[in-house]
């Protein structure tokens, strides 16, 4: 993981996740990225405190709109499903810090949603160096699994990778500019004899 500057954020080449480049959203982001993928981490305490703004409805509109959410549960008490509340949350991934720099992680789904393949399973135990990388895999191929799942539900297409949606916009866009062209009419052939 990297942090980005949000406030010069390069929107072309890094993707923000919606978060505002000018400072309202913070002035730090945490990103990773690798040839086909671009992850922006919503990260609360990372995110400016408003005094005018007691319920934390900017931070909140941001973590809201995450399929996963990921959570630290530091509190030495089982964490509550549903605790973080968005009309988009449908997974969490919950880390527990344990003694000699380990972790328990666990993967489950809300109950509201209908994801069979995203049972609770037994909690994963993990070190403090392997736990990045495996967290952000896991939380990867749950907002993946989400996503299919919602568009099964749907009856949409079920998921498309960036390759793909970037390819129906470009299409999109060259149908509005480009009008088809009629082929010409053959020249005729005329015998000179």
């Amino acid at each position: 993981s990297s942090g980005i500057n949000a406030e010069y954020g390069d929107q072309k080449t890094v993707y923000v996740g919606g978060l505002d480049t000018s400072g309202y959203d913070g002035e730090y982001a945490v990103s990773w990225r690798d040839k086909t993928t671009q992850v922006i981490f919503h990260v609360a305490t990372l995110m400016p405190q408003d005094d005018t703004d007691p319920t934390s409805t900017n931070k909140k509109r941001h973590i809201g709109n995450n399929i996963v959410t990921i959570v630290y549960n530091d509190s030495g008490l089982p964490y509550r499903q549903g605790t973080i509340k968005g009309q988009c949350n449908l997974c969490d991934v919950i880390i527990e810090p344990q003694p000699n720099n380990m972790n328990l992680v666990s993967l489950s789904s809300l109950k509201t949603t209908k994801l069979t393949d995203l049972k609770p399973h037994s909690a994963l135990l993990v070190s403090n160096s392997s736990l990045a990388g495996i967290v952000r895999q896991m939380a990867v191929n749950a907002n993946h699994l989400c996503q299919v799942s919602n568009g099964l539900n749907t009856g949409s297409v079920p998921y498309n990778c960036n390759w793909l949606e970037r390819l129906k916009k470009i299409q999109k866009i060259l149908s509005r500019c480009v009008t088809p062209m009629s082929s010409p009419t053959p020249a005729r052939r005329e015998t000179l004899f």
